[in-house]
């Protein structure tokens, strides 16, 4: 085991760990979730990551998104992600995909994933997401953001966890507006549940937010758990 990842143990173990370097992760979007979320990934030693998105930096991310900065106004988030994960994780394999998630690449993208991170923001797009996940067979983990509240869950394939929350209104949930009205803990905090499920998916445990959203304010610091399945 690389000394860089001993700290890990034994919340994992070293064979978790062994585990993890082996696995194949999609995360879509990098914005101010998806950031963060590979900033986990990569210092916890998964050992390939794809990040899609074709947005480039504006000055209004840089309250909360972790990989802008103002020398990067204009860039490609996507290259900048994974000049990013290369300094932090030399070893790792990095690809980024600088293109918009849609149908025409959704299922060649989740295809031979080991899970799907979603760090979309916008509801059409997690319902192809979704889709694409049960039509390969691959679970994700979904997460978003607004204000101080950040929800979280994981689909199983055939779960259609995504259409029961967004689709019948049976569920409070954040908005569309996920990625523009977010303070700068709240993707944070959001991707680091995220990340937690992804090890415990990744590592062959049960994840705790399978058929269940988690709620939580972060101002209140008041949780709902609502049952999805």
């Amino acid at each position: 085991m690389e000394k860089r990842y001993e700290r890990n143990i034994p919340s994992i173990s070293e064979e978790e760990q062994a585990v993890l370097v082996s696995k194949k992760v999609l995360v879509i979007g990098c914005g101010g979730l998806g950031g963060y979320v590979l900033e986990y990934l990569a210092r916890l030693g998964v050992g390939h990551i794809t990040v899609v998105d074709n947005d480039v930096f504006e000055v209004s991310n840089l309250n909360r998104q972790l990989l802008s900065a103002p020398d990067l106004i204009g860039h490609r988030k996507a290259a900048a992600a994974a000049q990013r994960m290369k300094r932090i994780a030399p070893g790792i394999d990095i690809l980024p995909v600088e293109a918009f998630f849609g149908e025409e690449n959704a299922d060649r993208l989740i295809r031979n994933q080991d899970l799907v991170i979603d760090a979309l923001d916008n509801i059409p797009s997690r319902f192809l997401m979704e889709d694409a996940c049960e039509r390969q067979g691959v679970t994700f983990i979904h997460g978003a953001v607004l204000g101080w509240n950040l929800q979280v869950t994981v689909g199983r394939p055939g779960s259609r966890v995504l259409h029961r929350i967004y689709g019948t209104g049976t569920a409070p949930s954040c908005t569309d507006a996920v990625s523009k009205t977010s303070l700068p803990m709240t993707p944070a905090a959001c991707a680091a549940v995220q990340t937690a499920q992804a090890v415990k998916i990744l590592t062959s445990h049960e994840p705790s937010l399978c058929g269940r959203l988690l709620l939580f304010n972060l101002e209140t610091m008041e949780q709902i758990m609502i049952p999805v399945d």
